[in-house]
């Protein structure tokens, strides 16, 4: 039963391990690059104020190489590969034996149908596994100085591409792609149905479970005109929005909101005198104006130093999902399967 599964498998397989190794050699070739620049910069062994400057510099010089680029295929690569291992290793290993019927044969063998779903699940399982955290491993370690001079490890674009949370994508993936498989009984049809719910997943994931996830911590503070800030306002009613960044380095910011001293949102309405086309005393004017308004910031952030807690909270969302599946998948196949 395993050698007939791995049959099955081995061309999808291959092909993916094949772009994986190919994505871990150019980081292995670049490793020494991104070492020497860190160091050339001075952002290896840095303390205090002057890491910000010297990681700014090691940043910059890390642009125009190779290195920057296989650090962007390295991201593409573990947002793609749950995708890839739905769509090409989940879809097809069941739906395309209850497509041609040749699960009949199967049945009725010595082979019970439980252990012919469970042998795929397990080999489909530990090979996403082992591909996406191999790749995600050495990523991480990889870009340890990036992620430390550009300081946006929590970045929801990039929290899912270090640490443990890729495994569990590329698992779930392909549990999600053998269930649709098995229900659809149709390849192409399990196919577009796993892509479609794959991306859901990843699209909805920053937006709704991760911030429920984290727990971010909200914090009120006065708001003070002496620095960077945009306005967005319209001339004719007067409604305004301010916009102001946080200075939260290596946080994940989730929201960013300008309120009034009795907590709702800020939304103006301006003095045109002061602010807008026409103010005469230009930004300078408006700038002292909203000073006057007794503004504060409110920011929902989730502190960096919680990158691990939410890695493994993610993780075993996904672990509990992948679980969940596969129990459903497997009752299906003992019990409605005909």
């Amino acid at each position: 039963m395993i050698w007939m599964t791995w049959r099955q498998f081995r061309t999808p397989a291959l092909a993916t391990g094949t772009l994986l190794l190919a994505l871990l050699g150019g980081l292995a070739l670049t490793w020494s690059e991104v070492t020497q620049l860190a160091r050339e910069t001075g952002y290896t062994g840095c303390q205090g104020d002057a890491c910000r400057s010297a990681g700014e510099a090691f940043l910059q010089a890390l642009q125009p190489g190779w290195a920057s680029e296989f650090h962007i295929a390295a991201i593409g690569a573990l947002y793609l590969l749950p995708a890839l291992v739905g769509i090409f290793w989940g879809a097809p290993l069941v739906a395309r034996e209850l497509e041609s019927g040749t699960y009949r044969m199967v049945f009725s063998q010595s082979v019970s149908r439980g252990r012919w779903l469970l042998v795929k699940l397990a080999a489909g399982c530990g090979a996403a596994a082992l591909g996406a955290g191999l790749l995600s491993l050495v990523l991480t370690e990889w870009a340890q100085p990036i992620d430390g001079a550009s300081a946006d490890r929590m970045n929801p674009l990039v929290f899912a591409a270090r640490g443990i949370v890729p495994v569990g994508y590329a698992t779930l993936a392909f549990v999600v792609g053998v269930a649709t498989g098995l229900l659809l009984r149709r390849t192409l049809a399990a196919m577009a149905v796993t892509l479609l719910v794959v991306i859901s997943l990843q699209i909805a994931a920053p937006f709704v479970v991760r911030p429920w996830l984290a727990q971010p911590v909200t914090t009120v503070s006065p708001l003070h005109f002496d620095g960077d800030f945009g306005i967005s306002m319209s001339p004719d009613t007067g409604r305004m929005t301010v916009h102001v960044e946080p200075d939260r380095r290596g946080d994940w910011i989730v929201s960013s909101t300008t309120i009034t001293s009795t907590g709702a949102e800020f939304t103006g309405p301006a003095d045109m005198t002061q602010c807008g086309p026409r103010a005469s005393g230009g930004r300078e004017a408006c700038q002292r104006w909203l000073g006057e308004q007794n503004l504060s910031l409110k920011v929902s952030y989730v502190p960096g130093s919680k990158f691990w807690d939410l890695q493994w909270r993610e993780f075993g969302v996904l672990i509990a999902l992948t679980v969940a599946l596969s129990l459903f998948s497997l009752w299906w196949v003992r019990r409605r399967l005909v």
